[in-house]
This record gives C-alpha cells, sequence and structure tokens, in this order.
C-alpha cells in the first residue's frame, strides 16, 4: 500500500505497502490485489519509483500520456489560466477607470452646461441691473438738483403745519369758549323758561288736626273723594302726599295717576250735569290732563335748547282728550317719562336721584345744576346697567298700547308738515340788572302770563267738555 500525507495531497505515492489481510479475507484470487490509488483489483502495479517520477498510465484504454505529461500539462494550463486572469484583471481595471472617467467627464460637461445656463441668465439679469442702475442715477441726479427745491418746499409746508397746528389749537379753544358760553346760554334760557313760563314748586301735604266730632260737611266732602271701580272702593284724594305743581295744577308726586282712570271710568256711560258738586279746578283728572299738557310743552322746549332728539315723538295736545282709555293714557305718560329719562341721560344727570315714574321730580333733578351737566353736548356717559334698571321700569307701559302709528308712532312720515321757521330777536344771556320795583312788575307780568295761560287752558278744556257733552 502507498502512503500519503495529508500535507502532500497532490503528491504521488511512493510506497505501497500490501496487507496480509488482503490475502485472507479477499473474496478474489491471489494473483489480483486491491490498489490503493485507485482502490481497484489489479494484477500488475509500478514501482515507488515508476509511481515518483510520474511514470504511470491509465490501465482502462491505451493512453500513451504518461501522468507526469498531464501533470506538466496541468501546471501549463494553470499558469495560462494565470496569465490570462492576470490580462483581463488588468483590462478589467482598466476598463473600470475607463468607465469612471467617463462618468466624471459626462457630469463635468453637464455642469459645465448648468454653469454656462446660469452665466447667460446671470448676465442678462446683470444687464437689466445696469439698465435699471443707469436709469436710477439718472433719477438722483435730477433729484439731487432739485433737491434745494424741495428742501425749500419742506421747509414751507413744515411752517405751514406749524401754523396750521397753532390755527387749530386756537379754533379748538374758541370752540370750547363758545360751547361754554352756549352751554350758560342755554342754561340761562332754561332757567328763565321754568322761572317765568312753566315755573315748577313742590306742594306739601296739608296736615290737619283730627277732632273728635265730625260734621256732615267733612264727612260729605270724604265721600265725595271715594269712587266704587272695579268691585272696589278706591280713595282719589291726593291732598295728603307730596305734588308738584307747574304753572297751576298739580301732579302727585309719586307718580300715581290713577285718578285720571277712575274719572274717566265714573264718567265714560253717563255725563254730568251742570250741576256737579265737583268743581272744574278741583277735578283731579283736569289737573293732571293739563300739568301733563304743560310738562310735554316744557319738555319739547327744553329738548329744543338742548338740540336733542327725543325717542319719542310727541303731540301737545296728546294729554288734551278727556276719554282716553287707560292703556292710552299709561303709554303716554310712559313716553313722558322715557323722554325725560333721555334728557337726564344726555346731561349726566346723577340716576340715583331718578325714578321712572316721577314726572317732574325728574324735571327738577334735571334742572339741578349740582347734579346735572345741563347744558353739555356729546355721547351719552351713564351707565348702562343703571338706565337698563329705570327703562325697564316703564318698558310695559311703552309696549302695550292700541295707538297706531299715524296717531304717535315714533317714525315720522313723509308728508310731515314743515313749520316755517320764524326768526324771533334772541335776549342777551346773562344777569338782568333791573331795579327792584322793575323786577316787581316783570314778576307780575310773568305771573299774569302764567295765569292767562292755566285760564285759557282751563277755557280750552271746558269748551272741549261742552262740545262733547252739548251742554
Amino acid at each position: 500500500m502507498a502512503t500519503t500525507n495529508s500535507d502532500d495531497s497532490t503528491s504521488v505515492p511512493k510506497d505501497f505497502q500490501l496487507s496480509s489481510s488482503l490475502d485472507s479475507g479477499s473474496r478474489i484470487s491471489p494473483n489480483y490485489y486491491r490498489c490503493q490509488l485507485c482502490n481497484n483489483y489489479r494484477k500488475v502495479f509500478y514501482c515507488k519509483e515508476c509511481v515518483h517520477n510520474g511514470d504511470i498510465y491509465k490501465s482502462s484504454s491505451q493512453c500513451p500520456e504518461r501522468y507526469a505529461d498531464k501533470q506538466i500539462k496541468l501546471l501549463q494550463l494553470k499558469a495560462a489560466r494565470k496569465a490570462v486572469e492576470d490580462n483581463c484583471l488588468d483590462k478589467l481595471e482598466r476598463k473600470q477607470k475607463i468607465d469612471v472617467l467617463g462618468s466624471k467627464i459626462r457630469q463635468s460637461r453637464d455642469r459645465i452646461e448648468i454653469l454656462r445656463l446660469s452665466l447667460k441668465d446671470r448676465r442678462e439679469k446683470q444687464k437689466t441691473y445696469k439698465a435699471k442702475i443707469i436709469e436710477i442715477i439718472g433719477k438722483n441726479e435730477k433729484l439731487t438738483k432739485s433737491l434745494p427745491k424741495y428742501e425749500e418746499r419742506v421747509e414751507k409746508l413744515g411752517l405751514y403745519v406749524a401754523s396750521r397746528r397753532e390755527d387749530n389749537q386756537r379754533l379748538k379753544d374758541k370752540i370750547l369758549n363758545e360751547q361754554a358760553q352756549l352751554q350758560n346760554v342755554v342754561k340761562t334760557r332754561i332757567q328763565q323758561l321754568v322761572q317765568y313760563i312753566f315755573p315748577i314748586s313742590i306742594v306739601l301735604p296739608k296736615i290737619e288736626i283730627e277732632s273728635g266730632e265730625v260734621d256732615m260737611v267733612t264727612a260729605l266732602a270724604e265721600a265725595t273723594r271715594t269712587t266704587y271701580i272695579s268691585n272696589q272702593w278706591v280713595y282719589n284724594d291726593n291732598s295728603g302726599e307730596l305734588q308738584y305743581c307747574i304753572v297751576a295744577p298739580t301732579l302727585p308726586g309719586s307718580g300715581n295717576y290713577s285718578s285720571y282712570n277712575i274719572w274717566v271710568a265714573q264718567n265714560k256711560d253717563a255725563v254730568p250735569g251742570s250741576s256737579s258738586t265737583i268743581a272744574v279746578d278741583h277735578n283731579p283728572a283736569y289737573s293732571i290732563s293739563a300739568a301733563l299738557t304743560y310738562t310735554a310743552q316744557l319738555i319739547s322746549i327744553i329738548a329744543f335748547y338742548l338740540d336733542v332728539r327725543l325717542p319719542y315723538r310727541m303731540s301737545y295736545s296728546d294729554f288734551c282728550s278727556s276719554d282716553m282709555p287707560e292703556q292710552q293714557f299709561s303709554r303716554r305718560v310712559a313716553r313722558l317719562n322715557a323722554n325725560i329719562l333721555h334728557l337726564c341721560f344726555t346731561q349726566n344727570t346723577s340716576l340715583n336721584s331718578l325714578h321712572p315714574t316721577r314726572t317732574l321730580h325728574n324735571i327738577l333733578q334735571l334742572l339741578d345744576t349740582n347734579i346735572t351737566d345741563l347744558g353739555r353736548r356729546g355721547p351719552i356717559e351713564a351707565d348702562t346697567q343703571m338706565a337698563l334698571d329705570l327703562e325697564d321700569q316703564i318698558a310695559n307701559d311703552l309696549q302695550t298700547s292700541e295707538d297706531s302709528d299715524s296717531e304717535e308712532g315714533d317714525s315720522f312720515p313723509c308728508e310731515w308738515e314743515a313749520v316755517p321757521h320764524i326768526q324771533c330777536p334772541e335776549v342777551p344771556a346773562g344777569p338782568v340788572n333791573l331795579p327792584l320795583p322793575t323786577q316787581m312788575t316783570s314778576t307780575q307780568q310773568a305771573s299774569s302770563v302764567a295765569g292767562g295761560l292755566v285760564t285759557s287752558a282751563a277755557n280750552s278744556i271746558v269748551s272741549i267738555w261742552k262740545g262733547w257733552t252739548g251742554r
């Protein structure tokens, strides 16, 4: 059998050692032995020297080529293959370098093209910018040449603005002075109006000493002041409470004008005779109607002096009717009170001193210069919540009415009669410096004028009453 080494697997075995077990355990003739090289049974073997020299032939075919020749040929083929591989590797490396250089060249060409286009664009923009720069330079040169002229103009405009500021300040001071004078004139006119034409005074309640015995006349007088209305007895005498007098008629200080409604309900179906126990001068319904008529006139004139448009349109004859239903009367009174509250809001009257249903009380608060800026002009600066609280108390009476818009609507129709403006001579404002007898004479004349107004109003009411009753 030939021995081989793991380190020299490619070398030809040199030693063949035949074991004795092959002879005993072989199923073949003793003339045949297993070859340790090809693992076949052979009869003829080469010697160690032949195997070492590679002088071995293939036994299956008649091939004259030896193993050594094949080994040499194999080595030659391997060397040729190695040379071809080296050559291919060199060529492949060169090809890769050529491809890399080609890609770099293409990228460089693309970059050069992009740079060329960018450069072209920049040159075009540069031309445009140069043209604009030339144009701007020309404009700057023109402005530089005209700069002294503009400096003079700026200086003139500065002087003009300064002079206009002085003029505006002077006009502002003048306007404030005129407004103050106008406020004083308005205040004086309103005071004269209330003093001479519509004087308002407070009537304190009468305090009577009750005696132990009540005579028949007092009992009858008390009975005449009691009325049975709506299944109950109503006492309609206001002599025991605070009242306000305007010109001559009086209004209850509490703002309760139910005496008018009581009188209307009492005389709705029956026509009183000429021998009525209640005189015209002492009738509370006539007194309330006349007082509200004077109040409506006074409010309209005060609104004219203050240049304030009232929120609700009113007419002097609204309260002259003697048969107004309760809802209509309540609405007209509420409209009058709402107009008075609006005047108080515009004049910054202290809202804590106002009451929505006390008509003449609110007018006195409006005329009180200690709590009112009478004669002011400008926006309303009242507390919104307090104003809403005051208006909410008369809102129901303003909404519950059956009057049509043609009678007392707030939107003026297109065919509203235009009253021509008549120039009246103005009396200069300020205190009237007259001697004492002259002042007394003027006061007496004013009292006579007021009395004449009351008399004319009473006569008008009596005439209306007679025309309505036919007596």
